[in-house]
């Protein structure tokens, strides 16, 4: 049974969040939402990364996506929002920033969170009360598993399910089996205030960083989820080597 899978995932998944400036309408028209997702899809070539769920909603959008280097999240994320505000704004005749902050990312840590987040994905326009049903939501990727896909792959099948074969029973348990979405982010708790975590990190860390490591890691990731910050990024904030940031972020990880 899909919730039974406890096992912790040892790969890099996450759960990423966009949303429009002043939680403005920036996908509102469908030609809007077809046009980032084409986007996505162009930008994706030649990059290690799987979107494995998305649903593109009229003020933000949702990704599930399996990455096998932190660095190219926001690579791709910069390229996509960037295309497209561009494209936005000259049809809009505005000017300025497009979305809110840069994105927000949430690690996948287990099975069930990976499922949970899945199926959370898929039942966003259900919880906006936009249809009753997942299929009848046309930007979302549930009907990419049953039909025409766009940008789920057959190695997006198999991360999730581990074989192609018989993947639709899972897909559809996991969907019918899960009712209450546990541990993931909604969108109202995507904030970044990097101030009050770097205050946190001068006045409870920094002095003992040894004896902190474990805080450390967790405030690492804090900033990772809510800021959408790079590993470079925060190396360029903390002056500490990116390949000691990721040992501190990943012995969060293993203790989980």
């Amino acid at each position: 049974m899909p919730r039974k899978a406890r096992k912790d995932i040892k790969s890099n998944y996450v759960h990423l969040i966009v949303q429009g400036i002043n939680r403005e309408n920036i996908f509102q028209k469908k030609e809007w939402k077809d046009d980032y997702i084409k986007i996505l899809k162009t930008k994706l070539e030649n990059m290690d990364i799987e979107i494995l769920a998305y649903c593109i909603m009229d003020n933000h959008a949702h990704f599930l996506m399996y990455y096998e280097k932190l660095e190219e999240i926001s690579s791709l994320m910069k390229k996509v929002n960037t295309t497209y505000a561009m494209r936005y704004n000259k049809i809009n005749k505005r000017v300025g920033f497009v979305f809110r902050d840069r994105f927000y990312t949430q690690p996948i840590l287990n099975k069930v969170q990976l499922y949970n987040c899945l199926v959370y994905i898929h039942r966003n326009p259900i919880k906006a009360r936009i249809c009753f049903d997942m299929k009848d939501y046309k930007y979302s990727s549930y009907n990419e598993y049953i039909k025409e896909r766009k940008l789920i792959t057959d190695n997006s099948i198999k991360l999730l399910f581990g074989s192609k074969c018989k993947h639709m029973e899972q897909f559809n348990a996991i969907h019918n089996q899960l009712q209450e979405i546990e541990d993931i982010k909604d969108i109202e708790e995507y904030e970044c205030n990097i101030e009050e975590l770097l205050k946190k990190y001068e006045n409870e860390i920094k002095e003992n960083l040894i004896e902190n490591e474990l805080e450390f890691g967790k405030l690492l990731l804090e900033i990772r989820q809510k800021c959408g910050m790079s590993l470079r990024e925060m190396s360029n904030i903390f002056k500490i080597n990116k390949d000691k940031l990721n040992k501190y972020i990943h012995k969060v990880i293993d203790n989980n």
